[in-house]
């Protein structure tokens, strides 16, 4: 029987990765200025401006993903207008009420009528049809989309620079929601074979994307995610983000705590090696339970395997041997999610697999 020691619950069960922990403790000697006034939140304000190609581009940091999409789209909208959303998307189905709290906006969920686990343009047009956008109705506000999706496949540049076109024709801002972008990055640098920087901008500036909510949580850091704003409608949104920032209580005091890690992981590279990595091992893990007779439900692009629901016997002799993963509402029924993380190793998906092999006898 092996012994689990590694969890594939979530990346958010992971530790810090050695550059963040490093940068923490780097920035916890002497004295500095509060609020985001101090050279660590600086540099990393100018890496995010330096990896999308982007002098302009307006950086914030804040605790939590969930401030950060909020906050984003709170600043993007106006409270009489409609946010569109994956139906399954972390907005519609894990934020709780906080998009309604935040933005006092209408969220509209969206289920596609193709590939399930990401919005086509013909979805959202689909949404829209008989919207007249008069007093009696929410007026056109933001389409937010998660790439990676909640179920692990990317959005490739040229899905976002479709979707982004259709909104903006519309009259929606684009958010992103990418909470695991670095997993998303590396998956479309791989295929194209270019720079980790030049995928980035494909997704984001080149796509036409207004905000981001650039995660860094999920790839190894303590806490914080980055919102960054692009172009017109991007300007006009930050200059209101530091006042919804601080009206709702995440302007953090000390806050190189959450900006040094960023700068550390960002200049360093460390942010696409850590994705990388956990991708690799989601696509290891895919392919043995595959072998196995557990074909993943989702494409494996990022760091996430999604397995259609489990044999009881199975999932309780995993879960006795101490393995960890979450039950996952999805398009298809309940599926079994197993995330890797910049920490999951050949030795861990080894060890899993051998523990699915007993089981299966």
């Amino acid at each position: 029987m092996t012994a689990a020691t590694h969890s594939f619950r979530s990346d958010n069960n992971a530790g810090l990765c050695p550059e963040a922990l490093a940068a923490l403790a780097a920035a916890a000697s002497g004295h500095a200025v509060g609020y985001g006034d101090d050279p660590w939140t600086a540099a990393g304000v100018a890496a995010i401006q330096g990896i999308f190609g982007d002098p302009a581009a307006a950086v914030f940091f804040v605790a939590t993903g969930t401030a950060a999409n909020t906050l984003a789209v709170a600043a993007l909208t106006e409270p009489w207008q409609r946010v569109l959303c994956h139906s399954h998307a972390h907005w519609n189905d894990d934020e709780s009420t906080a998009p309604e709290r935040m933005t006092m906006c209408r969220t509209t969920p969206i289920s596609p009528r193709g590939e399930p686990t990401r919005l086509a343009v013909a979805d959202v047009e689909g949404a829209l049809v008989g919207l007249r956008g008069d007093v009696h109705q929410p007026t056109p506000g933001a389409l937010t989309l998660s790439n990676p999706t909640e179920f692990g496949t990317v959005y490739r540049p040229e899905a976002m620079k479709a979707l982004a076109a259709v909104a903006h024709a519309r009259g929606f801002s684009v958010h992103v929601d990418g909470a695991r972008f670095a997993n998303a990055v590396v998956c479309v640098a791989e295929e194209r074979g270019c720079s980790a920087e030049a995928a980035a901008r494909a997704l984001t500036v080149e796509a036409g994307i207004d905000a981001l909510s650039l995660g860094g949580t999920k790839n190894g850091l303590a806490c914080g995610e980055a919102v960054v704003f692009f172009g017109a409608a991007g300007a006009r949104a930050a200059a209101r983000f530091p006042f919804l920032r601080k009206s709702s209580g995440h302007l953090l005091s000390k806050h190189r705590f959450v900006s040094a890690p960023f700068a550390a992981t960002l200049t360093s590279g460390a942010w696409s090696v850590h994705a990388r990595q956990a991708n690799a091992m989601a696509r290891l893990l895919a392919a043995g339970l595959g072998a196995r007779g557990l074909a993943p439900a989702f494409p494996c692009e990022a760091n996430g395997v999604f397995l259609k629901k489990l044999p009881a016997a199975l999932e309780a002799g995993l879960r006795a041997r101490g393995h960890g993963f979450y039950p996952f509402a999805s398009p298809v029924g309940e599926t079994a999610r197993l995330m890797c993380s910049f920490d999951t190793t050949e030795a861990a998906v080894a060890g899993f697999l051998r523990d699915v092999d007993a089981l299966l006898g």
